[in-house]
């Protein structure tokens, strides 16, 4: 009577496990012929290499723009060319697991992207204070970095930040589970994604390709998995006193929001309002998730205005 059943879990754990693998073995590695397409430069940090690229004048006010969970640095395309056109020297980086950076093992938390961040600073010789912007789970990063290292940032400019609640589906408590989250990421997690991203409301005339652009970084080993530790280490919720020691350090900031977007709700501008009183809100009415790049010139507006107080009269 059993053993037919027996046969059955076998057969499908075998079936499974076949599947697992012929889903990884279509995965090529990040080596330097890969690179050889990406713009930019390199960091050699402690963790692996980081891929950055900088835009503007050299001489110019440095604003260093945090991508988001999944889509790496050029996110920021449509926003280059005014922060540059307004004197901002920008820099961009793929956060590691994403883009061309590297895709080390081991916990994608709170403390791995801060210290990325930090060591990528250094690297570049950037020892006074800078302007931050983090978008959606980069907004998160920075305000972890900015509460931590309140002398090495100017101000920060909060993009539909995470950090106070997320709208995430059924199947992301199955990823978080072991093994089951795993095979799931591996088998179906790059199509799960690429259907997200080619939705109607993630699309923005700055990125017209932003389906294919996004493919890319799926070609190599660690991206899927890069993205499955961020979701069981890194607090996307839930970060309240983060936002409210950012406040109390005195630093400047500005959050902009999408009315629209479904992704990080506009309800928890009112979290952001308690965490930190002073905070500038600008909301997009029209705006959904996808502002950096579907509403790039009123984002960048806001940005460049906040960056770029009035001068003060001479005492």
């Amino acid at each position: 009577m059993w053993k037919p059943v027996a046969y059955g879990v076998v057969g499908f754990a075998v079936l499974a496990a076949v599947v697992y693998a012929s889903a990884r073995a279509q995965l090529e590695p990040l080596d330097d012929a890969a690179r050889e397409r990406a713009p930019g430069a390199f960091a050699t940090l402690s963790e692996g290499r980081v891929h950055y690229d900088w835009h503007g004048p050299e001489n110019g006010r440095v604003a260093v723009l945090v991508h988001g969970f999944s889509t790496p640095s050029f996110v920021w395309a449509g926003l280059l060319q005014p922060l540059n056109e307004a004197g901002l020297r920008v820099l961009v980086y793929d956060h590691y697991g994403r883009g061309f950076s590297d895709r080390p093992p081991a916990a994608y938390d709170a403390d791995r992207f801060d210290r990325q961040l930090l060591e990528l600073l250094a690297s570049q010789k950037l020892s006074e204070p800078v302007d931050l912007v983090g978008y959606s789970m980069g907004g998160a990063v920075v305000t972890h970095f900015a509460a931590r290292h309140p002398e090495r940032v100017r101000r920060v400019g909060l993009i539909a930040p995470a950090g106070f609640s997320v709208s995430t589906g059924p199947e992301v408590s199955l990823l978080t589970l072991p093994v089951i989250g795993d095979w799931l990421m591996a088998v179906i997690g790059k199509q799960t994604l690429l259907d997200s991203i080619a939705r109607p409301e993630n699309q923005g005339r700055a990125l017209p390709g932003i389906v294919e652009r996004y493919e890319e970084q799926m070609r190599y080993e660690g991206y899927l998995r890069a993205l499955l530790a961020t979701l069981r280490d890194f607090p996307m919720a839930d970060m309240d006193h983060v936002f409210e020691r950012v406040g109390l350090n005195g630093t400047p900031v500005l959050s902009v929001w999408g009315r629209l977007d479904d992704t990080v709700p506009i309800e928890n501008v009112e979290r952001l309002r308690a965490a930190i009183p002073a905070a500038q809100i600008k909301i997009i009415e029209d705006g959904t998730h996808s502002i950096t790049y579907s509403e790039p010139e009123r984002v960048a507006a806001e940005l460049i205005r906040f960056f770029s107080p009035p001068e003060q009269p001479a005492t």
